[in-house]
Order: structure tokens, then C-alpha cells, then sequence
């Protein structure tokens, strides 16, 4: 039987190794054909895995790279919105403190005025004293020249300040178009651009949320404004610059009657003043006027009556108008501004002296700015409002070095990705805050344009958002 078997295997041409069987040869060369197949579908499937890895590693980076890029991009156009606002809260400062200068030159005009007429008649009263009445009318020159100085730059004062009044409220509205829905989607896209520049990134539509909450404040809307200026006066252009001073030394006409109320004995003097913005907007008054008040008895059917006060002497006058037209340059206090009327005949001198000496420059005022500011009656939160900016970033699937798009593998080697609509894509939001600094005191401020606190921080995008983004994601 084994001899058989030897004939068989040497007639089939197997060689036998010296010192070992032909069983033993034949189990050796049988082992080795089957690692070989094995080998080969281990290749195959290590071949499939790397490839999967590499192409999994690949998606994953390039996700990650664009989820940081959405971030950024969101951060960045929700910050320009904030530096939009805070820009309006700092025009609307800078057109306060421009009204502010406005009402200051008028007042100035006003209190030359005043003064000059007041060292003139105080002139013309000590010309019997020839010393004193000397310097009074030298006094009075200095004074004429120093009023005629005043109003001159005033005018030029009104002018300038008028001009950049409208220069800021006209940058509110250009910056104000810059921060719609196409302009936040550039300042998206060059971010995630300047991350990655196989990336592309825009703004979701907010449906007007941001644009409905401010407003640009027209006619009797100003009103808010015109508050803010008159708070930011100080106390002598404010008023009321305002005395009455009871002079001891000049007995009245009611001096000495016992039924007459003893502060009623002696004459008083009695100076009003002040600076106010007319109803309309348009026009700011400033007036100062001073008098000598007597007191004088009043008598009736029955005898006497009383005492009443009537104006003795007009010591100083004084007044001055800015108008946004020269028709409002009417030379009349409109508005009877610190009480100055309280002096009747000193009103009136003091209107006749604005009148003659009014010039076309004093129409250069521009009236109360229109500015930008929250439409407080439009938010669903006035004290605490917030804007939402949602960026979508995408990158093209070929942009997405995988084994596939670097043609590595052929046939069942070859894997392939399923994007949505073909692309990687990113939802990121940013939301757009009113808050103090850190270090701020405090205190609790409620949001508006008059403070640059406006802040940004990212959120977690909102159901309507990823609803919108979805639109996009086919």
C-alpha cells in the first residue's frame, strides 16, 4: 500500500524533500495555498479600512474646521451689529453735546447783549459823577465790542454745529443699511473664508428682527431727544438765570404804611433769565432781562387797597434766536424763556434789540437732529431687547480631500460620500445684548442709543432658524 502511494505522488511530478514523507510534503504545500487566499481578503478588508478611516478622518476635520468657521463667521456679523449700535449711541451723544453748543452760543449772544445795555444804562445814570461814569462808558465800549465779537462767532458757531448734526444723523443711516441680511452675509463669508477658503458662509433672513427695532425719530417724535439736551444744559444756560435782591437803601412808595406787608417797604430788583428750545424743534430763545420793581399803593371806591408791584427802571436787556429759517427769525420770545416777560418793558427792548440785530447767520440752526433710536414701542422686550444673527457656512463636497475625490481605488475599493445637496454644511447663531461692562458700577441700565454697551455672545441656534437653514440643506 505504500509503495503505491510513493508511485502515485512521484508520477504526479511532487518532489520529496530528503528525509521527509510524501505525506508530510503534501500536508506542507495544502497549508500554504490557504493562508494566501486568507491573506488576500485580509488585504482587501485593511484596504477598505483605511480607506474608510482616512475618508472618515478627512470628513471629520474638514467639519470641524467649518463648525469653528460658522462660529466665527456668526460672532463676527453679530459683532458689526453691535458696533453699529454702539456707533448710533455715540453719534447720538455727539448731536447732544452739538445741541448743547447750539443753546450755549445762543445764551452767550443773550448775555452780551444784557451786558452791554446794562453798563450802559448804568452809564448814563453816574454821568453826573464824572470818575465813575468815566469808567462805566468805558465799560460800555468794552462791552458793545465784546457782544458785536459774540455774535459773530455765534453765527459761525451755529453754522458748524448744525452742519455736523447732520453730517452724524446722515452716517447713522448709511451704517444702518449696512448691517441688513446681504450685508452681515459679507462679513460672514470673509470670515470663514479667511479660515478656510474652500468655505462660503451667509445670513439667514431674520424677518426684519433687527431692522423693526430701531427707528429713525422724525417731527414730534424728537421729543425724547429735546429731554435729553435740556438734561444735559448746565444750570446758567438752563436757568432760570433768575434774582431778586430787596434793596434796604430805596424805600418804596408803600414805605411806612402799617397795613402794607413790611417786605413791601422797599423797592426790589428783580433779574430773569434763561434759554429754552421753542415746541416745535426749530428754534431756540435765550433772554435775559433785569429791572428795578417799586412797590405802589392801589386805591379803590373804598380807599386803599394794597400794594402793587410795577417796574420802576430797566436796568439790562438782552436776547438772541437761532431758527432753522430766517421767516422764524421774528425777533419774539416765544416761548418766555427763564420768565424774562416777568420784566415787561426790559422784554420788550430786549425784542427790539433781537430784532434789529438778527442777523441770516442765526438761521443756519438745523432744529432738533433726527436721529436713530430703539422703536421701544415695536420690542417685545424694551428693557432688555436682543437680535439674533444665524450664519450658515457650507464646503463643497469635492472640497473634501477623501479617498474618493483623490481618485484612490478602483471598483469595490472605491468608496464614496452622500452629502446633503452635495455639501458639508454649519448652523451657527450670535445674539446682540445691551449690558454695563464688568467693571461698570452696579447699577442697572436699560437699553437705548445713548449708551455703547451693546455686547455680543454666542447661543444655541433657535427652532425657526434651523428650520430656515433646512430651506437650504437639500
Amino acid at each position: 500500500m505504500c509503495s503505491a502511494v510513493r508511485s502515485a505522488v512521484r508520477s504526479a511530478g511532487a518532489p520529496v524533500a530528503p528525509g521527509r514523507s510524501p505525506r508530510e510534503a503534501f500536508d506542507a504545500h495544502g497549508q500554504h495555498g490557504q493562508a494566501l487566499v486568507l491573506a488576500l481578503v485580509l488585504l482587501f478588508a485593511a484596504s477598505i479600512g483605511l480607506f474608510f478611516m482616512f475618508s472618515t478622518g478627512q470628513v471629520s476635520a474638514t467639519r470641524q474646521r467649518l463648525d469653528n468657521a460658522a462660529d466665527a463667521a456668526a460672532y463676527s456679523a453679530a459683532l458689526w451689529r453691535a458696533r453699529v449700535m454702539n456707533y448710533h449711541a455715540y453719534a447720538n451723544r455727539a448731536i447732544v453735546a452739538q445741541e448743547v453748543a447750539v443753546a450755549q452760543a445762543v445764551t452767550l449772544v443773550s448775555w452780551a447783549r444784557y451786558f452791554e445795555s446794562f453798563t450802559g444804562t448804568a452809564a448814563a445814570l453816574t454821568a453826573a459823577y464824572p470818575p465813575i461814569g468815566a469808567v462805566l462808558a468805558i465799560s460800555a465800549d468794552l462791552a458793545r465790542a465784546a457782544a458785536t465779537l459774540t455774535e459773530q462767532t455765534a453765527v459761525e458757531e451755529i453754522a458748524a454745529r448744525s452742519a455736523y448734526k447732520s453730517l452724524l444723523a446722515t452716517s447713522q443711516e448709511i451704517l444702518q443699511r449696512s448691517v441688513d441680511t446681504f450685508g452681515l452675509g459679507a462679513v460672514a463669508n470673509e470670515v470663514a473664508r479667511a479660515n478656510d477658503r474652500r468655505f462660503f458662509a451667509f445670513a439667514l433672513p431674520d424677518a426684519q428682527n433687527f431692522t423693526g427695532i430701531t427707528r429713525r425719530y422724525t417731527g414730534d417724535d424728537r421729543a425724547r431727544l429735546k429731554s435729553v439736551v435740556d438734561d444735559s444744559l448746565d444750570d446758567f444756560v438752563a436757568g432760570p438765570r433768575g434774582m431778586d435782591l430787596t434793596l434796604w437803601l430805596l424805600p418804596s412808595l408803600c414805605f411806612g404804611n402799617p397795613l402794607v406787608d413790611p417786605s413791601k417797604w422797599f423797592q426790589e430788583l428783580h433779574k430773569r433769565g434763561g434759554t429754552v428750545m421753542t415746541p416745535e424743534f426749530d428754534r431756540w430763545e435765550a433772554g435775559d432781562t433785569m429791572a428795578l420793581h417799586d412797590w405802589r399803593p392801589s386805591r379803590g371806591f373804598f380807599g386803599f387797597r394794597g400794594c402793587n408791584s410795577t417796574t420802576n427802571l430797566n436796568l439790562g436787556w438782552g436776547a438772541a434766536e437761532a431758527a432753522v429759517h430766517p421767516d422764524l427769525l421774528e425777533g419774539r420770545l416765544q416761548a418766555n424763556p427763564g420768565d424774562v416777560r416777568h420784566n415787561a418793558g426790559a422784554a420788550m427792548l430786549a425784542e427790539a434789540t433781537m430784532l434789529a440785530r438778527s442777523t441770516p447767520g442765526f438761521a443756519a440752526y438745523s432744529g432738533i437732529a433726527e436721529v436713530r433710536e430703539l422703536d421701544y414701542d415695536a420690542l417685545a422686550n424694551p428693557k432688555f431687547p436682543v437680535s439674533a444673527v444665524a450664519v450658515l457656512a457650507r464646503v463643497d463636497g469635492d472640497d473634501v480631500r477623501t479617498a474618493n475625490v483623490l481618485d484612490v481605488g478602483v471598483g469595490r475599493l472605491r468608496l464614496s460620500e452622500d452629502y446633503a445637496g452635495g455639501r458639508l454644511w454649519s448652523l451657527a447663531a450670535a445674539e446682540l445684548y445691551f449690558r454695563r461692562p464688568a467693571d461698570a458700577s452696579g447699577l442697572i441700565e436699560y437699553a437705548s442709543l445713548y449708551n455703547p454697551y451693546w455686547q455680543v455672545r454666542l447661543v444655541e441656534p433657535s427652532a425657526a432658524q434651523r428650520a430656515a437653514a433646512m430651506a437650504y440643506v437639500r
